[in-house]
């Protein structure tokens, strides 16, 4: 919480005591903006990991389209994809999905995992999206390419807190948390994710959910 309180602050301070200038209060306004949503899902992410260990997390299970979420999340990335000149890749070949699931906690599932693969995508790079099902299970799967990780390290990132080493391929500050939270959501309903990672190539993570 930190980290965001920060930035918030130093942004602030810099407008009311002139250190930044007037033409540029759109651009920090932006950063601020950002950083105002990001406080926002780590106060919900705790919120929900004292929940899930609590067992106080209840499922409000619905039908609903996942292909559609993830477009409608991917749609609150634009700027940041458009930024580093992201490709994203699959998009045209996702069909509608429809899953058994609580909505919202799926919502912060896909937002998590965007997140994370627009963060660590270099510039010029790509993310690609496939969704897919056989009689028992569907699948998603959200690869973006970038320094990977290390395979040693691949089943570690989901436990809560963890961090790889900065000197290691791929830096995860901040995003332990919610991999820890990601990994919980979908084993509440039934599922399981894992992570497959080739360094300086690329990183997928791939989530399964009963077919219901």
């Amino acid at each position: 919480l930190k980290t965001p309180m920060t930035s918030i602050g130093g942004f602030i301070d810099g407008m009311l005591d002139g250190t930044i200038s007037q033409d540029k209060y759109d651009y920090y306004l932006r950063i601020v903006s950002d950083e105002v949503k990001r406080l926002s899902r780590l106060v919900t992410g705790m919120l929900n990991m004292s929940k899930l260990e609590a067992g106080e997390m209840q499922i409000n299970m619905k039908q609903f389209d996942i292909s559609a979420d993830i477009f409608k999340t991917l749609l609150s990335f634009e700027r940041k994809i458009n930024d580093k000149s992201i490709e994203i890749v699959g998009l045209d070949k996702m069909e509608s999905m429809t899953v058994s699931a609580d909505e919202d906690m799926m919502m912060q599932v896909i937002y998590n995992l965007i997140d994370n693969a627009v963060k660590f995508t270099p510039q010029n790079g790509y993310i690609e999206f496939k969704t897919y099902r056989d009689k028992e299970k569907l699948f998603v799967s959200i690869k973006n390419s970038g320094a990977g990780i290390e395979r040693e390290e691949a089943d570690k990132i989901f436990e809560r807190f963890y961090k790889i080493d900065k000197s290691r391929s791929y830096d995860v500050k901040g995003a332990g948390l919610g991999l820890y939270l990601v990994k919980s959501i979908i084993e509440l309903h039934g599922g399981q994710i894992v992570c497959d990672s080739k360094v300086n190539e690329y990183t997928e993570f791939v989530f399964w959910l009963p077919n219901v």
